[in-house]
């Protein structure tokens, strides 16, 4: 048997956890599961911060060695996704962020190494992202961006 992995946001002053989210869209809402064209970023300024964690449940041992980092899509000029790991949660905001600080990794060797899980049902760290433009950033969507989260299981 292997650990079953959920996707998991959370949001809100009081913290509402989604398990099981189906994008980590990023815009001008403090919610799961975004739809682009209805909240888009405008140039100048950051989406909400998203607190992203990993929830493993089912049949496992240990989770150990989380990798987190931006594996495929390029960003547009003036456009940064800025990152961190294991902060503790705090009610997301679109001013410019004092948790995520640094740029994403794009390579699993600078991976962000948020904390394993310690129980079944549990969850990793957390990951909080946030996307941040400047005035000079093109209108639209960003092109499509693949986050990754590796572990080891036994």
């Amino acid at each position: 048997m292997a650990a079953t992995f959920q996707h998991s946001e959370s949001n809100g002053a009081g913290e509402v956890v989604t398990n099981g989210i189906a994008n980590t869209n990023f815009g001008n809402n403090d919610g799961p599961n975004l739809s682009t064209p209805n909240n888009q970023v405008i140039a100048g300024n950051n989406s909400f911060e998203k607190w992203y964690r990993g929830r493993f449940s089912g049949t496992f041992t240990t989770i150990s060695n989380l990798r987190f980092f931006k594996s495929a899509g390029s960003l547009p000029a003036n456009v940064d996704i800025k990152a961190a790991a294991d902060a503790t949660y705090a009610t997301p905001v679109d001013t410019t962020s004092i948790v995520a600080t640094v740029d994403v990794p794009t390579t699993e060797g600078g991976a962000l190494a948020p904390a394993a899980p310690s129980g079944n049902p549990d969850f990793s760290g957390y990951i909080t992202l946030q996307l941040q433009t400047t005035v000079a950033a093109t209108p639209g969507a960003v092109p499509t961006q693949t986050f990754t989260l590796k572990y080891d299981e036994v």
